[in-house]
């Protein structure tokens, strides 16, 4: 489209529309984007070759680095994968433990996207909200494992950790606290009258196309599919737990704050239930050899973003011969944003709005 009179705009890491590292390059017609070119490349470390020359216990500290964000169920799938090399049967208190940390991790991503969509569209006070609702879990994390953002709580094995004395009654407070600032920012949000002008109706989405664009995870069950791993492919004791699977009906920016709120919600029932089977003083861990066995380990887990998957091959050894991990946010940031650009009037400032509802983590390209 070069030379044919669209004004071409750098939309680069630095500008605030933008979420994380990564950037745009826009062709403007006006003010309307007619082609959205995306610029990746500015995290890149080349994750996969990394682990594939360092330890499996030196991996757990490698397994999250591509989305600071959600970094607890990028480790757990790590775990489960070389598990599933070793064949091991980790002890339930350390499944329960997992699914915790799990719904801990969306529950804190969802309110720092809640903070990011805000911010968007200018309703900042709410999305300062967020912020101090998802410092209570970073503060939890810190008291069980040490650390704020990063966590190496879940290991090959089970849980690297023993729990403190007070983890159910510290857990429950956080979650009591949680949920009362997470309905305070969902009303204030979804019940604003410029925030349902500026969601509703954009970024459109229907289940057909979100399957062919290879969409999962909160985006897809905006645009209606009740599909989700943790129900359809269960792992750890999801089977054990009730909870529900929101959707939206329309697939636009406004479902997807919804479904958003939704699930953390039914992340701090799930939270409430799997706290009941925690028995503290069980085992948490089981130990593995130094050396792995020959074969393949493969784990799917649902993540804040989608579905993820890890695949890693073992030659034996201390190292893992082949590791290959399935992008959640690949197809939200290039063939979604072709999409919505391709069939809708989207504004400059529709841009970063749009971004900001399909929540990509920019880093998990550069893996």
């Amino acid at each position: 489209m070069e030379g044919s009179g669209y004004q071409v705009v750098y939309f680069g890491p630095q500008h605030p529309g933008v979420p994380g590292n990564i950037a745009y390059k826009l062709w403007l017609d006006g003010d309307r984007v007619v082609k959205a070119e995306v610029v990746p490349g500015f995290l890149h470390r080349g994750f996969e070759k990394m682990m594939e020359n360092r330890t499996w216990e030196m991996n757990v500290a490698m397994s999250y680095r591509f989305c600071v964000e959600d970094p607890d169920h990028l480790e757990i799938a790590y775990s489960l994968a070389v598990e599933d090399i070793y064949k091991a049967e980790i002890p339930e208190n350390a499944k329960w433990l997992r699914m915790i940390q799990a719904e801990m991790g969306r529950i804190a991503s969802h309110l720092f996207w809640s903070h990011f969509i805000g911010g968007s569209i200018g309703l900042r006070t709410p999305a300062y909200w967020a912020v101090a609702a998802r410092e209570e879990i970073l503060k939890w994390f810190a008291r069980i494992s040490g650390h704020r953002v990063y966590h190496n709580l879940s290991v090959p094995g089970g849980i690297r950790y023993s729990l403190p004395e007070n983890f159910k009654e510290e857990t429950t407070r956080v979650v009591e606290f949680v949920e009362e600032k997470a309905r305070d920012v969902e009303e204030a949000l979804l019940g604003n009258s410029i925030f349902k002008a500026r969601l509703k109706g954009l970024g459109k989405l229907s289940i057909e196309d979100a399957l062919n664009l290879g969409v999962t995870g909160p985006v897809l069950r905006a645009s209606g599919l009740r599909y989700d791993l943790r129900v359809h492919a269960p792992y750890l004791n999801y089977d054990k737990v009730r909870f529900e699977v929101p959707v939206g009906a329309s697939g636009d920016s406004y479902d997807r704050a919804v479904v958003r709120f939704k699930e953390i919600h039914q992340s701090l029932s799930i939270i409430r239930q799997a706290l009941d089977e925690v028995r503290p003083g069980e085992s948490l861990r089981v130990k593995l050899g130094l050396t792995a066995p020959v074969g393949e380990g493969v784990a799917r887990v649902e993540s804040a973003r989608g579905e993820y998957m890890i695949h890693i091959i073992s030659q034996g050894g201390r190292k893992p011969y082949r590791v290959r991990l399935r992008s959640m946010s690949m197809p939200l940031l290039t063939t979604v944003v072709d999409h919505i650009v391709s069939r809708e009037e989207v504004t400059i400032a529709d841009f970063p709005v749009i971004l900001a509802s399909l929540d990509p983590c920019p880093p998990d390209l550069d893996r």
